[in-house]
């Protein structure tokens, strides 16, 4: 049979960038990330390293220059989700994520909505053989992660909703997960087709 991304549907799932920026910081940032120049995972693992203290994260400190935090937005290497995102990913594919809870208020010093920096730990060779090719040819491999038409070897995948692979920081999930946010509302998260329409 010759190789063809079926009836499954993959897609690179990411953040909005349009519009005004995420109003919130980290304020602690500086002790978090220690002699790191960012946020990421320890060398050769997904997650998130034994910080010496919670992130704190204040909201609402530009004003009308920029807009409260969606349910998810991009911080360094992870995602900062909020919890009702948290729970819709524990309930769909619990085992494909780790979570760092944060203390969150709001710019006059009140408690803010709770929000949970995220990883993606689960990384799959999820290709199919002519989609590896690509990859391993071309210098630029996360340029082709972005493209349509990839090939994604389906039994290596089995149920998984979502999973980065070892090619690139991008995350994929399926039709379900894209589904699911969908109907739950959820804003700031952007899907774009890995296949052929």
């Amino acid at each position: 049979m010759p190789e063809r991304n079926r009836a499954r549907k993959f897609y690179i799932m990411t953040c909005n960038f349009a519009g005004k920026p995420p109003d919130f910081e980290v304020e602690n940032l500086a002790v978090l990330r220690g002699s790191a120049g960012a946020l990421a995972p320890p060398k050769g693992k997904r997650g998130f390293p034994a910080y010496p203290e919670v992130p704190r994260i204040v909201i609402g400190k530009l004003g009308k220059k920029a807009a409260p935090p969606t349910d998810i937005e991009i911080f360094h290497s992870y995602w900062l989700i909020s919890d009702r995102l948290k729970i819709l990913f524990e309930d769909l594919d619990p085992e494909a994520f780790a979570f760092q809870a944060c203390e969150v208020r709001l710019a006059n010093g009140s408690p803010g909505p709770s929000y949970w920096l995220c990883d993606v730990v689960r990384v799959l060779e999820a290709f199919g053989p002519s989609t590896l090719d690509d990859i391993r040819k071309h210098p630029y491999r996360a340029f082709l992660l972005v493209r349509e038409s990839l090939v994604f070897n389906e039994t290596a995948v089995g149920e998984a909703y979502v999973f980065s692979t070892p090619y690139s920081v991008e995350i994929v999930c399926d039709q379900r997960l894209k589904d699911a946010c969908k109907q739950a509302g959820m804003k700031g998260a952007t899907f774009k087709a890995c296949f052929n329409k």
